[in-house]
């Protein structure tokens, strides 16, 4: 059964974050649910913070109606009083009652104290958390494949994935990372090997490695590390796990690093 879900006006308020969450419930992975107060909270507080002209903010709106017309909460009106959480959210706990939600997705965790939800079985979640739980359950590659839609989708002005990612990692930094190591941990690892077969040294105790300005390659027992040299470890490849820990800016400067590489030998093969 899908998880119901109630998202609030701070999270609609967030981009690209809304539309990473709004593409995963098209893709029916939870069943989104809000009210037409909480669009027009988002569209208020997107015009008032000079995010979008009015026009600009209704169409918005009328849009996220057109794609969900299910999604809709109605007459929860009379559960407003009855809330116990921060008087300015209690239409979102009244909304997410009515329409027997299991999460409420929200920045304001605060505004939503579990003893207030706790008598309607329902908790409210970051919306890190919400997603890491989400494709916990249905593979962080599910994840990938959405945001790369995502991206593609994206034309004025356009946007690499790892650029909507890092853009991501502002609102949700751990799914961001999951997705970061999902797409390119595969690329991080073909720089490095590619380096050692080119300019690898070979060590006594079998070991290949490489050392640059900035990063240290090695293989030894078939196990690839790839070290910063301040941050240490950033990658180790087994034949079973990889375990990550690099940034946006780490792929950048290795993606730069192999370019010249690449220039490098094909001068030398040229010269030949």
């Amino acid at each position: 059964m899908k998880t119901i879900v109630v998202l609030d006006a701070c999270v609609f308020f967030q981009m690209p974050l809304c539309d990473t969450l709004l593409r995963i419930a098209e893709a029916e992975l939870y069943r989104l649910h809000f009210s037409q107060e909480i669009l027009d909270e988002t569209t208020r507080n997107l015009v008032q913070k000079n995010r979008m002209s009015e026009k600009k903010a209704a169409r918005y709106q009328q849009q996220i109606k057109q794609h969900f017309p299910e999604s809709i909460v109605e007459e929860y009106e009379d559960l407003i009083p009855s809330m116990t959480n921060d008087s300015k959210d209690r239409h979102v706990l009244a909304a997410a009652v009515k329409t027997k939600a299991d999460v409420i997705v929200t920045l304001n965790l605060k505004d939503f104290p579990s003893e207030s939800l706790k008598p309607f079985g329902i908790k409210a979640q970051h919306p890190d958390e919400f997603l890491l739980d989400l494709f916990s359950d249905y593979g962080m590659n599910i994840g990938v494949e959405i945001i790369k839609q995502q991206a593609a989708a994206l034309k004025n002005p356009p946007i690499l994935l790892k650029e909507l990612i890092e853009r991501l990692s502002r609102q949700v930094p751990d799914f961001a990372k999951c997705m970061l190591y999902c797409e390119y941990s595969d690329r991080i690892s073909s720089i490095a090997l590619k380096t050692l077969e080119l300019v690898g040294q070979k060590k006594q105790n079998k070991i290949l490695s490489y050392e640059g300005e900035e990063y240290y390659f090695e293989i030894k027992d078939r196990i690839l590390t790839i070290k910063q040299k301040t941050r240490g470890e950033i990658l180790k490849e087994t034949e079973d796990t990889v375990n990550c820990n690099f940034t946006i800016q780490d792929l950048e400067k290795l993606e730069e690093f192999e370019q010249k590489l690449d220039k490098q030998f094909q001068k030398s093969i040229t010269q030949n």
